[in-house]
C-alpha cells in the first residue's frame, strides 16, 4: 500500500508572507487549505478519496469526504491554530498524503491513467451570517408587484386551473417562523426559506441548493421576496399558514375541523337518551319500560333485568304454570354454558320422583298441591 501513497510538503513562513503577519491579530482572517480536481472553469472543493492532512506532524482532524453523495458539500481545511506564525524564523510543514485518487478511464473525452487535484492554501476573511443577511436585505429584491403580476399571469392561462393555495410562513429548514424569506431567482415557486437558518446550514455543509424544489441556489442567487414580507409584517407571530388567491389577495388561513367522526355513523347515535327494554311477559304481552343507562327507571332503583333473560324464561313460565306472574317472584333464567361443545352429547335429566315416600319437591316460594283425599281406613 506504501507504494500507492503519496505526499505532498508545503513548507510555510511568516516572513516570507506579510498578509500572515495580520492573521496574528485579525480572528477572521483564516489559513485554509483549498483542494479540487481538474476541470474547466469553477470547481467544486474535493479531496482525493483516501487522503490526510497533517501540519507540523500533527494530524488534522476535518471532514474530508463532505456529505455522502453530495458534491460540493466538503469545507476547505481551516488550519490557523495548528500553524505556529508567532515564533520568528520558524518553518512550519503542511502535507497531504493520499492514494487512490481514481481509476483509469475517460475524463472529458479523453483517457487518463488518474484524476489530476490542484492544493492550494488561502487566506481568507470569515464573514459572519448576520453580515450576509444585512448583504441581502440590502441587495436585489423581487417587488411585491411582480409577483402578484405572475401570478394574474399564470391565472390568465386558459390551460391552467388557478385555485387557491396555502402558503406557509414556517421556514421547511428550522419550522420556525420565517424572518427574512428568501428564494433564488431561479425558483418557480412562491414559497419562500428563512436567511438566517439557510445560510447556517450552508456553514456546516455547504450544498447551496433550494430546500424546496431541490434547485442550486448559490448566495449570488438568493433574493429577498417582498410579497411574503409583506405578509409577515401584517400578521401576528403566531400565524403560521395563510390563503392566497389566484389574483395574489391573501388572507389568513381557516384549519379544517380536525374532530374526527366514524363514517357512517351519525353523532345522534351516541346521544344519552333513555333507552327501551323490551320485555316478554310470561303472558304473551310486551311491555315497555322506559330505562337510564345506570338502570334506574321512574325513580326506582330496581335493577332491570336484560331481555336475554326474560326471553329465556318465558317457556320456563309456560311449562310451570304454578309460577304465575302473581306470585311476586321473578322467572327462573335458563343458564346456558358458553364453554360447553354443541358436539358433546348433554347427559339425559334426572327423572323426578313422584312416589309418596320421597321427600317434598317444592320449587321456589311456592306451595305443594294438596294430595288427593283418601278415606281413613
Amino acid at each position: 500500500m506504501n507504494q500507492h501513497r503519496h505526499t505532498v510538503n508545503i513548507p510555510v513562513k511568516a516572513q516570507n508572507y506579510s498578509v500572515l503577519s495580520k492573521v496574528q491579530n485579525d480572528p477572521t482572517l483564516r489559513v485554509m487549505i483549498f483542494c479540487a480536481s481538474e476541470g474547466n472553469g469553477p470547481q467544486d472543493i474535493a479531496f482525493p478519496h483516501q487522503s490526510e492532512v497533517k501540519v507540523n506532524g500533527g494530524d488534522v482532524k476535518a471532514n474530508l469526504r463532505g456529505l455522502k453523495n453530495k458534491p460540493g458539500s466538503t469545507r476547505p481545511v481551516d488550519i490557523t491554530k495548528e500553524l505556529r506564525l508567532k515564533v520568528p524564523g520558524y518553518q512550519n510543514t503542511v502535507e497531504m498524503t493520499y492514494a487512490l485518487t481514481t481509476k483509469a478511464g475517460l475524463i472529458n473525452g479523453a483517457f487518463v491513467s488518474s484524476e489530476k487535484f490542484y492544493l492550494v492554501l488561502n487566506v481568507v476573511r470569515l464573514i459572519p451570517v448576520p453580515d450576509l443577511v444585512k448583504k441581502l436585505q440590502a441587495g436585489t429584491k423581487i417587488t411585491k408587484q411582480s409577483v402578484i403580476n405572475e401570478m394574474i399571469s399564470k391565472s390568465r392561462d386558459v390551460d391552467i386551473v388557478a385555485t387557491a393555495s396555502v402558503l406557509s410562513l414556517k421556514c421547511p429548514l428550522s419550522t420556525l417562523r420565517i424572518d427574512l424569506p428568501i428564494r433564488s431567482v431561479a425558483c418557480r415557486h412562491n414559497q419562500c426559506f428563512d436567511a438566517t437558518s439557510y445560510l447556517q446550514l450552508q456553514e456546516q455543509g455547504p450544498t447551496w441548493l433550494c430546500p424546496i424544489c431541490n434547485n442550486p441556489a448559490p448566495f449570488g442567487t438568493l433574493v429577498v421576496d417582498e410579497y411574503v414580507k409583506d405578509i409577515l409584517q401584517n400578521t401576528s407571530k403566531s400565524v403560521d399558514q395563510v390563503t392566497v388567491e389566484p389574483q395574489g389577495q391573501w388572507k389568513l388561513y381557516n384549519r379544517p375541523d380536525t374532530i374526527s367522526s366514524r363514517p357512517g355513523v351519525a353523532s345522534s347515535d351516541f346521544s344519552d337518551d333513555d333507552d327501551d327494554l323490551i320485555e316478554v311477559s310470561p303472558g304473551g304481552r310486551k311491555a315497555s319500560t322506559p330505562i337510564t343507562k345506570n338502570g334506574i327507571s321512574n325513580g326506582n332503583l330496581n335493577q332491570a333485568p336484560s331481555t336475554r333473560d326474560s326471553l329465556s324464561a318465558a317457556p320456563s313460565n309456560r311449562s310451570n304454570p304454578l309460577n304465575s306472574s302473581t306470585g311476586g317472584k321473578r322467572p327462573i333464567s335458563e343458564v346456558i354454558d358458553l364453554c360447553s361443545s354443541d358436539e358433546e352429547e348433554s347427559p339425559p335429566p334426572k327423572r323426578q320422583m313422584t312416589s309418596s315416600f320421597s321427600g317434598p319437591s317444592y320449587l321456589s316460594g311456592v306451595a305443594p298441591l294438596p294430595r288427593p283425599g283418601y278415606p281413613d281406613s
